[in-house]
């Protein structure tokens, strides 16, 4: 089931710090002291929240490189994007 994704542009927050580990990753929260472990997925997600990418431009981006169906896609970023929310790894909208 295709979640909507809305119009925002997703911003990681600045002092989070993250470390890349295999193909995978993980992001530190220092405010928090939380390490939170990144697959490869979560971990193209991660890069894109720029700021700048919707999250439909990132749909578009990771089904061009992974060939992935844009549902299944579109359903990943959504759950990642609402993960990354809760965690408080993302800036708030402006």
């Amino acid at each position: 089931m295709t979640r909507s994704l809305g119009g925002r542009r997703p911003r990681r927050r600045p002092e989070v710090w993250l470390r890349h580990e295999g193909d995978g990753g993980a992001v530190y929260d220092p405010d928090t002291a939380h390490v939170h472990p990144l697959n490869p997925s979560a971990l193209a997600i991660w890069h894109l929240c720029d700021g700048e990418t919707e999250p439909e431009e990132m749909v578009a981006a990771i089904c061009q490189v992974s060939k992935m169906h844009p549902d299944v896609v579109a359903d990943d970023v959504a759950r990642t994007l609402v993960e990354f929310h809760q965690a408080g790894l993302l800036a708030p909208e402006e």
